[in-house]
């Protein structure tokens, strides 16, 4: 047999429905050569992986790449639950680091007791003449200190400054437009060296958890899009260990053009977060009866990027959490199919978190593709947890990210992190999924793996080259140190053993 070696392990799920297990793989160069059973050909190079579980390799469908490697090298606040705690740890960091720009990334504010971000004032004192700025779980909000402010050179009027009453800037950016465009400039004040570490970080991330697709929405942090360039670069020069689906995640779609990708958009913003109480809603949030969230763009401006995108036949996304924000994106497909035919583009809506029964409906007849990250219901969404306390048990039971509904309506529900909202794990993903929990959210083991493999790899039109272990296909591998079916409780405590991305071994624990 004519190949570079044959993969070997405890046991190969190939998710093809055709011949769901093997006993061994041939690999030559970047591809699948054989998929066999039995005994393997003699005068083969074996790669035995011994006690590991082997499964196609896995996607990551939404995530954000290099904004996941800036947070991650911050000031870890996941944990922190008073705001003293908070300024102790962003001034430890302050007084020890000679970098300029400090962030404080993963705030998570449900459970910070005084129930706020720290103030202007507060960051001050604690940050050694450095820029300070702590951002959102979420990445929709954020605190920023007097230096960061200074630097950021905000343009007059801009949504989202708070003050308080005597109007004085309390350092809160309340609204996507203020945050995005602070975090923009205070990244894009980086040499680009620095951030092309930060891609290739994110990179052994991806390794490390198993991913050997991820579709990276890179653009809109960073002033200029000057990430979009880096990613290009790298992609270009074949260093990532991991294949990479990039969206260009700008509103400036003339701009984008010359990237010549077959894609558009991203996690481009129609509405907020729910956590930050900014994602468009129908009726308000049950904790705060004044408040149903921001739309952050006109219908025309969604429609119009939109139908540019299908006139050049490039797929697009949206970001849409709330029924509003939903609204906008459907009815923008919808109007650009009727105009201008159905070109199967798989438009795409990220998050599709609180959609209408009517939203579901039509994004199966549009044949939509929704891009969802179980592992934050799995996280948030509890018996008296915080998103009941934001939406009541009512619409949280009915409707909130109801993945397998969803799915079964004729939706294809593709499986992301989101990182670095979420963790980066694709295994805890899983695991919210087959142990979500409503029986409207869950899925077999199968089924669940099937969502981060094959339909994460239809969300970027590859589903006849990755996601499955099959002859043609690219030689992608995650490798397990427990099988998934055995122990499906405890999916999220799975190790990843070996990743192999096109034929190259790119981890080993």
């Amino acid at each position: 047999m004519d190949c570079d070696y044959v993969l070997k392990g405890r046991k190969i799920y190939t998710l093809d429905d055709g011949k769901p297990q093997a006993d061994w793989v041939a690999v030559k160069g970047e591809k699948i050569a054989f998929v066999g059973s039995g005994d393997v050909p003699a005068h083969c190079k074996i790669l035995d992986l011994k006690d590991s579980v082997i499964l196609p390799g896995l996607i990551d469908s939404h995530v954000h790449g290099g904004t996941t490697a800036v947070m991650c090298s911050g000031v870890n606040l996941v944990d922190a639950v008073e705001v003293s705690d908070i300024l102790n740890r962003i001034e430890q960091r302050c007084a020890a680091t000679e970098d300029d720009l400090v962030i404080a990334s993963f705030f998570v504010m449900p459970q910070v007791k005084e129930g706020r971000y720290p103030t202007r004032q507060e960051l001050d004192r604690v940050s050694h003449g450095k820029k300070v700025m702590v951002v959102s779980i979420t990445l929709h909000g954020s605190s920023i200190n007097t230096a960061a402010f200074e630097s950021v050179g905000f343009p007059d009027g801009i949504a989202g400054m708070t003050y308080d009453e005597g109007g004085v800037f309390t350092g809160l950016l309340a609204d996507d437009d203020a945050h995005f465009f602070a975090l923009g400039k205070l990244l894009s004040d980086l040499p680009e060296t620095r951030y092309e570490k930060y891609i290739d970080d994110f990179g052994r991330m991806c390794a490390q958890v198993g991913l050997t697709t991820a579709h990276c929405m890179e653009g809109q942090f960073v002033k200029g899009d000057k990430d979009i360039d880096l990613w290009l670069k790298k992609i270009a020069d074949g260093s990532l260990p991991f294949h990479c689906v990039l969206y260009p995640q700008t509103w400036d779609y003339e701009k984008a053009l010359a990237y010549g990708l077959p894609r558009h958009g991203g996690c481009l913003t129609l509405d907020g977060a729910d956590m930050d109480f900014t994602m468009a809603l129908d009726e308000p949030y049950t904790c705060k009866p004044a408040v149903r969230g921001n739309l952050y763009r006109s219908d025309l401006e969604v429609y119009t990027l939109a139908a540019k995108a299908s006139r050049d036949s490039k797929q697009i996304a949206f970001h849409a959490m709330g029924e509003r924000a939903i609204d906008q994106a459907l009815d923008a497909y919808r109007r650009v199919i009727a105009e201008q035919g159905d070109k199967k583009l798989r438009f795409r809506i990220e998050h599709f978190t609180l959609p209408r029964f009517s939203h579901i409906e039509l994004a199966a007849r549009l044949g939509v593709v929704v891009g969802q990250q179980p592992e934050y219901s799995w996280l948030f969404d509890t018996p008296g947890g915080p998103v009941e306390e934001w939406f009541g048990a009512e619409r949280v039971h009915s409707r909130f990210e109801h993945y397998r509904s969803v799915q079964d309506a004729g939706v294809v529900v593709a499986g992301g992190s989101d990182s670095p909202v979420n963790s980066l794990n694709p295994l805890t993903g899983i695991h919210g999924l087959v142990n979500a929990r409503f029986d409207t959210r869950r899925f077999s083991v199968t089924g669940a793996l099937k969502v981060y493999t094959q339909q994460a790899a239809y969300a970027a039109f590859e589903e006849n080259e990755r996601g499955t272990i099959k002859k043609g296909y690219f030689a992608d591998f995650t490798a397990l140190s427990e099988d998934p079916y055995e122990k499906p409780d405890v999916i999220n405590e799975i190790e990843v053993t070996h990743t192999i991305s096109q034929g190259r071994q790119v981890y080993e624990k």
